[in-house]
């Protein structure tokens, strides 16, 4: 179930709008996804997505690097309310990928996490969260950290409690 600290609000009727949907033969989005960005994972692949906070307050922040590759995934301040800025869009997958909204972060098993085409392989692309400590870990027993000194996040060893390293996510679906 999708859980959200957003309320949607009253749409109204949108009668008018199905029909001239079914009059004009409109695919639906998961349709549009499959055939033409299947790169871009549907919500039932999700585990989290929106705004990635540590318990420091601050956010992850692709500012604008996930447009293309190589580019460092930063970490900055965090929106309250509503998240209109897509710098802070991120997505964390069931097959354990995080992502911007076009490619995927990769830590090459280094400290600093880059931008790269999706491989769907694991290696330096997966991160498995884990409910009960809140962190996001690798194979390699280092953990997603919010590096405030250097403004990025980083792989650094696992330390429970470390308030860099606790992560809470705008939208879960788990």
């Amino acid at each position: 179930a999708v859980v959200s600290t957003q309320s949607t609000g009253d749409v109204g009727d949108l009668t008018e709008r199905h029909e001239l949907r079914k009059r004009l033969n409109c695919k639906s989005y998961a349709w549009f996804i499959r055939n033409v960005f299947p790169e871009l994972p549907l919500e039932r692949d999700l585990l989290a997505s929106g705004q990635f906070r540590t318990d420091e307050d601050r956010c992850m922040d692709t500012r604008g690097g996930d447009l293309s590759q190589g580019n460092a995934l930063h970490l900055g301040s965090c929106t309250n309310g509503v998240n209109t800025n897509s710098n802070r869009f991120m997505m964390l997958t069931k097959e354990n990928t995080l992502m911007g909204l076009n490619f995927c972060t990769d830590s090459g098993f280094a400290e600093h996490l880059q931008f790269h085409n999706c491989h769907h392989q694991g290696g330096g692309q997966k991160f498995v969260y884990d409910p009960a400590t809140r962190q996001i870990r690798q194979d390699t027993g280092k953990c997603l950290t919010g590096d405030t000194k250097l403004e990025k996040v980083t792989m650094a060893p696992c330390v429970e409690g470390n308030k860099a390293q606790l992560w809470s996510f705008e939208f879960t679906y788990f």
